[in-house]
């Protein structure tokens, strides 16, 4: 399939001038006495972070509203946007920080994080950072990893899979063994997935080379992906149940899932959904297109911003800071949310030492974590993401429902981001 090149005005450009005028509106320093922040986040268990901070700060307490989804998180904030009634802070994954700083959402937080590079990860750092201007501090990078059911592993003789022709074999095994087992579900909303497995086979859906924008969703490392899926799904050897459903969470709780292409913050999510299964998941790398060159796509990670509507820009920074550098906030994070910080120091603390509770037989998780993170791919987000993801999931949802080819569902989802980014004002060669 030929391959769409764009080019669009500099996302960089954009920013810095949505930074002037941010830079007016976030100056404003707090009233005499208490201050209340609203905080937005989908994070499992954090309140049990939040408490430790507002035992420490009596005069600058936070609200924690986690009614909003990861996947949700972006539209609610527009809409709060729109509405004049956005939080002080918010959580973002990497991906959508592009369309909330377009959208004039998120503020400059260059003050409290722009001698920081140093301490921060790399890839964590470039993702926040446009233009020489921070707009959220990074809070973990996303390690991709296979979690998987070692009790049913072992019942069928399975070893964990290295390669992608193991995890199909894997499929059909467990499911000619139980038809109602399978080892996955191919998730047609879980366009962040799919763009992860794309990244690993060698894919960039958006770069950026100067001024010049690249769109290249329908690619030939995609359409591998693509065409690897459908089989599988062809083939009847995976579900195709959406995550994060009922349906979902009940399949993993009573095992008819017995895997899942997560990260390192996927164990606090399977405890929720099969707490009794405790014990009984195992961590390895992804299975590999080419074992002697391992790659692992973005599998989330997130940051937190401070929102330009915020009535106190300084304590929310400061909060916000806190929140994702602290030794304090990170050793609560890796205990209740299984976060792999972006702050350097925070790899260092005694809480990875341990596996996560839910995984104890697991002593060297954070250990592959590392390892896994080394190779770990370069990835631009481009500004409509949000827009983009939003077609995937209708467009392999149709895929799905009519046995139309995966490859198609890609070229729908490409024409629409560029569609969409002429529609924004960007000026395409």
């Amino acid at each position: 399939m030929a391959t769409r090149r764009t080019r669009l005005g500099v996302l960089t450009g954009a920013l810095a001038a949505s930074a002037l005028v941010l830079a007016g509106c976030s100056g404003s320093q707090q009233d005499e006495g208490s201050v209340v922040l609203e905080y937005w986040s989908w994070a499992p268990n954090i309140e049990q972070v939040v408490a430790v901070w507002n035992e420490a700060n009596p005069d600058i307490q936070v609200e924690v509203n986690t009614a909003v989804a990861g996947a949700e998180i972006t539209a609610k904030l527009l809409a709060a946007a729109e509405a004049g009634n956005l939080p002080d802070v918010s959580n973002t994954t990497y991906d959508n920080l592009p369309s909330l700083i377009i959208n004039d959402i998120a503020a400059d937080v260059t003050d409290v994080m722009g001698d920081r590079e140093a301490q921060t990860a790399g890839p964590a750092w470039n993702l926040t950072t446009f233009g020489g201007v921070n707009y959220a501090v990074p809070q973990g990078t996303s390690p991709q990893m296979l979690f998987y059911r070692t009790d049913v592993f072992a019942e069928h003789g399975i070893e964990a899979p290295t390669t992608w022709d193991e995890y199909a074999q894997a499929a059909r095994t467990i499911h000619a063994a139980d038809p109602d087992t399978y080892l996955a579900t191919f998730p047609a909303n879980d366009a962040q997935l799919f763009a992860a497995l794309s990244q690993q086979a060698g894919a960039q859906w958006w770069s950026q080379s100067g001024d010049a924008w690249s769109v290249d969703i329908a690619s030939d490392a995609s359409d591998r992906v693509a065409d690897y899926w459908e089989g599988l799904v062809d083939e009847g050897v995976v579900a195709t149940m959406k995550t994060y459903t009922p349906e979902w969470q009940a399949a993993l709780a009573d095992g008819t899932l017995v895997s899942w292409l997560g990260a390192v913050w996927t164990p606090p999510l399977i405890e929720q959904n099969a707490p009794e299964t405790a014990g009984l998941w195992q961590a390895v790398a992804l299975p590999q297109w080419t074992p002697d060159a391992p790659a692992a796509g973005v599998m989330g990670g997130s940051g937190t911003i401070v929102t330009t509507q915020s009535d106190h820009p300084e304590q929310a920074r400061e909060f916000a800071l806190w929140l994702n550098t602290s030794d304090e906030a990170l050793n609560a994070y890796i205990q209740y949310a299984n976060i792999w910080p972006a702050a350097l120091s925070g790899r260092d603390l005694d809480g990875l030492a341990e596996p996560p509770s839910f995984m104890a037989n697991q002593p060297d998780f954070y250990d592959l974590a590392a390892q896994i993170d080394e190779y770990t791919v370069e990835v631009t987000w481009g500004p409509n993401v949000a827009a983009g993801f939003d077609t995937f999931n209708n467009a392999f949802s149709d895929a799905i429902a009519n046995g139309t080819p995966f490859r198609d569902a890609l070229e729908t989802v490409e024409t629409s981001v560029v569609s969409d980014l002429e529609t924004l004002g960007y000026t395409i060669e």
